[in-house]
C-alpha cells in the first residue's frame, strides 16, 4: 500500500478513480535498488484515502500499526507483521486505523514478471502471514537498512521469495466461500490474539455453538483456535524481536506465554531457531528515525 491523496478527495473531476496522487505519509528513508523503489513510510491513525489506484505494484510490510483496505464488497485487515501485495491498477479506500509504519517495495507493473517469468504473479490484492514469509520480510527490512553494496541483489531475491509464498498462498485457498459468522470468527482472533479469548467468548460473539465453531474454523483455517492464537503470539513475539529491544522474558509476557522458556520452546518449534538467534539474524534495525535524506544506489 502506497496510500494517496488529492484535493478532490481521491477522484478526479470525471468522477474516474484517482491514480498516482501525492503520497499522504511521511517518507522516512527512501531508496532505490535495481528495478525497485523501497521506502520506510509512516501515516497517521485516521486517515482515510477514497477510491484511488497505481500504476505500480507494491508489496507492503506492516512494522507497527494497522489498515483496512477495501476493493468493491471485499476487504482486507493488514495489522503489525502482515505482507500484503497489491497489483497495479486495482481501485482500492485505504482507512489507516492506527498510527502505521511500514515498509514499500513499489515496482513497475512489468518488471515482476519479467524477473520471475516463469512464477506466477499475484492477479489480486493478496496477504501472508506465515513464519516463513514473516521471517522473509524482516529480511528485507535488515537489507534496506543495512545500505550496502550487497543489498540491491540481496533484497531482489527476498522480494522474488515472498512473491513465491504470496502465489502458493493464493493457489492454497478453499474456492468454497466462508460464512460471515466463520470471517468474523478468524478475524476476532487475528485482532484479540493476545488476549485470554476461549471458544465460549468467540462462539456467543458470532452466533453460533462452540462446537460448530470449532469444527468449521479447522475445516477453512486447517488449525484450531488455539493453534492460530499460538501462531500469532509466536510471530507477534518475531516481530518484537526483529524491531524493537525489548528484553525476551518481557516478550514472552506481552506476548501471552507463561515465561521465557516456554515463549522459546514455542519459538523454536515454529521458526527453528531459537530466539537469540532469530533477533540476530534479523538484524534488528534502530527504532524510527526523523526524516533521512533519500539514498540512491546505482546498482
Amino acid at each position: 500500500m502506497t496510500p494517496c491523496a488529492s484535493p478532490q478527495g481521491g477522484r478526479n473531476s470525471d468522477s474516474q478513480p484517482r491514480r498516482d496522487c501525492a503520497l499522504a505519509g511521511q517518507i522516512l528513508r527512501l531508496r532505490t535498488l535495481g528495478p525497485f523503489t523501497i521506502s520506510e513510510t509512516s501515516y497517521p491513525a485516521g486517515l482515510v484515502l477514497a477510491d484511488h489506484s497505481h500504476r505500480e505494484s507494491h508489496i507492503t510490510f506492516v512494522i507497527e500499526g494497522s489498515f483496512r483496505e477495501r476493493y468493491g464488497n471485499e476487504s482486507l485487515v493488514c495489522r503489525a507483521g502482515a505482507i500484503r501485495f497489491l497489483p497495479h491498477s486495482v481501485v482500492h479506500e485505504t482507512e489507516i486505523e492506527s498510527a502505521l509504519r511500514c515498509l514499500h517495495v513499489i515496482s513497475d507493473a512489468n518488471v515482476l514478471e519479467q524477473l520471475a517469468p516463469e512464477s506466477v504473479v499475484p492477479r489480486k490484492p493478496t496477504q501472508v502471514q506465515g513464519f516463513s514469509p514473516t521471517w522473509l520480510a524482516n529480511r528485507l527490512y535488515s537489507e534496506f537498512s543495512r545500505g550496502d553494496a550487497a543489498s540491491a541483489m540481496a533484497i531482489q531475491g527476498l522480494v522474488l521469495e515472498l512473491l513465491a509464498e504470496m502465489t502458493r498462498s493464493e493457489t492454497t485457498e478453499d474456492s468454497l466461500p466462508r460464512p460471515n459468522w466463520l470471517r468474523q470468527a478468524t478475524e476476532m482472533v487475528e485482532a484479540r490474539f493476545l488476549e485470554r479469548l476461549t471458544l465460549a467468548d468467540i462462539a456467543s460473539a458470532v452466533g453460533v455453538h462452540h462446537v460448530h465453531l470449532s469444527r468449521q474454523f479447522h475445516k477453512y483455517n486447517r488449525c484450531t483456535v488455539g493453534e492460530l492464537i499460538r501462531k500469532r503470539r509466536v510471530q507477534h513475539a518475531s516481530h518484537l524481536l526483529a524491531h524493537t529491544d525489548t528484553p525476551l522474558a518481557e516478550i514472552a509476557l506481552v506476548c501471552g506465554f507463561s515465561d521465557q522458556s516456554h515463549l522459546s520452546f514455542l519459538f523454536k518449534r515454529y521458526m527453528g531457531m531459537s530466539p537469540s538467534k532469530f533477533r540476530l539474524l534479523a538484524g534488528r534495525a534502530p527504532a524510527t528515525e526523523s526524516r533521512i535524506s533519500p539514498i540512491k544506489d546505482e546498482s
